[in-house]
Formats: structure tokens, C-alpha cells, sequence
């Protein structure tokens, strides 16, 4: 029996596929085989799909609050994957930079001030809650990439720094490490999630956790990662919040006489250009960023069609890296 309520969710359930293959078949997009789409839209006729309109017909804005300048992250990558996945489902779209300074005064991205309507909207990154609201007035549809919050209902993708934290952990021990030490910034929530992963390792593994090896810095962690080398008893590896941390730390060791793995090991996470070049080659971890922003925009388009359905949070796990930044203890 046909019904109008039928969804693409439903025709990818029904075929235990992904709502973006659902989407591309549906639209007439690139990306599926030619035998998938028959059957998408042999299924989609028998369970009386009516279209809204395809991806074509939607219009998304993203906003991001990280300026490109020098950026030594993932970040661009992020926005770049993001617009990828937009053009692939075929979506209009429009992406602009909102700081800090705009949010707290909410300010209008420039398409809405001049009108222009949008059925969804992609934040990257971390935004200020009553910024969030202000937009979630104009823009229903929300989809946070990165910019998790335990405090807020929301669809979100982010990445599992539990999992990756023990992964990094673990490796550490398994490599003969019982001391182990981490660098990050105190104001990411990323961090907080990390170190849970990294004390569960040690914890069963039986390794005590020491708090004194846990560096939380905005900025310089220089004078603290002094401190553990004048420590007979100090980390013998390091976990650090992204890649671009822990190249700043081998540069440090270096200038201070320290090797690195010799003297200490180190581990990044984000497996950026950097990683592969520096000296030595940076054990890091892989993010899979460019299926995390299908996930995304997957993610946003079941929002769109389905704007009553359950909040989702997806998780993705990351896989290490190795190369030649961790010595093995006998």
C-alpha cells in the first residue's frame, strides 16, 4: 500500500543502504552504480515515495569560525570535504566565516541578511550557544560537525577522541611504555574525552595514572614539558592533541638535546601533510575526514526530510599511523 509519508530513510533501510546513496539515486546524481539505482528506484516506487523535490532543490549554508590563515590543522580540509559531499548530492550552497566577535553580537551570515532562504545549515567547529539559537530562529535544520556539545540536543558528527585515546594509549604500552603523558588545550571538550581514553588504557593495563603528566595549555607548554625532563621518572611517551602540537614538541625536544623516539616518543592525531614530513615521520592518527563530511551532509538531508526524528550523534573511529616517532622498550 502506497503512502505519502514514505522516506528516503525508509528506502535505504529497506535496502540496508545509506540515506547519501538514496539521495544520489534519487536526484540523478553521480556516485552510485547504474544496478543500484534500479533498484533504488524500483524500491522507491513500491513503497510510493513522493518526492519533495531533490537535492538539487536545496539550498544549505555553512558556516565555519576558523580563519585559513596559516591554518596547520585539518580545518580547511573539513570545509573543503564538506562542499565536496554538497556537490555531489547536487545542493546549492552557500559558506561563510563567522568569529567569535560576530556571534557574540549575533550577527547575520551575509545571504540571510540579504534574504535568501536556506532549508539547512552545517556548523563547523565550535559555536557560541546563543549564537546557535539566534540561527536556529532563521534556520531550522542544523547538522554540528565538530562542534559537539554534551549540553545541547542536536545532530551532530564527531569524532571518537575516547576510542582514539585509548587506541594511542594502548599502542604506547604494547610498544613497552608504562609512562605515559598527554598535551592538549584545556578549553576542548575533545581533550576531556581523550584523557578518559587514555586513563582507561593505562587502568587496564594496571599502570598508574599520573596526573602530573597530563599538560593542559592554551598556548606554551614549554615550562611544564621542562619540568618532566628534569624527572628521573617522567613520561617516557607523549600523546599529543593534533599533529601540529606534537611537531612543536619535537621541535622543542630537539632545541633542548632531547631525541625523539630515542629519548621520547611522540604521537599526533590527524595525520596532516606535516606528519608524513617531518623529522622524524610523526605516528598520528587517521580521521577519515572526507567520509565524515558525507556523513554530514547525509545526515542534514534525513534532517531536512525528517524534522521531527530523534537527534543524531555520529561517531567516527580513527585508525592509526605508524611511522617513526615511538621506540620500542624491551
Amino acid at each position: 500500500m502506497k503512502s505519502e509519508k514514505t522516506t528516503m530513510s525508509d528506502i535505504a533501510k529497506a535496502l540496508a543502504i545509506s540515506n547519501i546513496s538514496v539521495s544520489r539515486a534519487l536526484s540523478g546524481q553521480d556516485g552510485v552504480s547504474e544496478e543500484l539505482r534500479s533498484k533504488i528506484l524500483m524500491k522507491a516506487s513500491e513503497m510510493g515515495y513522493l518526492r519533495p523535490g531533490n537535492s538539487g532543490d536545496k539550498r544549505i549554508l555553512v558556516l565555519h569560525q576558523k580563519p585559513f590563515i596559516q591554518d596547520s590543522s585539518n580545518y580547511s580540509h573539513m570545509v573543503q570535504g564538506i562542499e565536496k559531499a554538497l556537490q555531489t548530492v547536487g545542493c546549492e550552497y552557500d559558506v561563510e566565516f563567522v568569529d567569535k566577535s560576530r556571534q557574540e553580537k549575533l550577527y547575520l551570515p551575509n545571504k540571510v541578511a540579504k534574504g535568501t532562504g536556506f532549508d539547512g545549515i552545517i556548523f563547523i567547529g565550535g559555536f557560541e550557544n546563543g549564537y546557535v539559537k539566534f540561527i536556529a530562529s532563521k534556520i531550522r535544520n542544523q547538522v554540528f560537525y565538530t562542534g559537539y556539545s554534551p549540553s545541547a540536543d542536536c545532530d551532530s558528527v564527531w569524532y571518537n577522541f575516547n576510542n582514539s585515546g585509548y587506541k594511542q594509549c594502548d599502542y604506547l604500552i604494547k610498544k613497552g611504555h608504562k609512562r605515559i603523558g598527554f598535551i592538549g588545550s584545556s578549553s576542548a571538550y575533545i581533550n576531556k574525552e581523550k584523557v578518559l581514553g587514555i586513563e582507561s588504557a593505562l587502568e587496564d593495563h594496571a599502570l598508574l595514572v599520573r596526573d602530573d603528566f597530563l599538560i593542559y595549555a592554551e598556548g606554551n607548554f614549554e615550562e611544564k614539558v621542562n619540568e618532566l625532563l628534569h624527572d628521573s621518572e617522567g613520561p617516557t611517551g607523549i600523546i599529543c592533541q593534533w599533529d601540529y602540537t606534537a611537531i612543536k614538541l619535537i621541535k622543542y625536544l630537539y632545541e633542548k638535546g632531547v631525541r625523539v623516539p630515542e629519548d621520547l616518543s611522540v604521537i599526533g592525531s590527524g595525520n596532516t601533510e606535516m606528519a608524513s614530513l617531518s623529522i622524524p615521520a610523526l605516528t598520528t592518527l587517521e580521521l577519515y575526514i572526507d567520509y565524515a563530511c558525507e556523513c554530514v551532509v547525509e545526515l542534514l538531508l534525513k534532517r531536512i526530510e525528517e524534522p521531527d526524528k530523534p537527534y543524531e550523534n555520529i561517531l567516527i573511529n580513527s585508525t592509526l599511523v605508524e611511522r617513526d616517532s615511538v621506540k620500542v622498550i624491551e
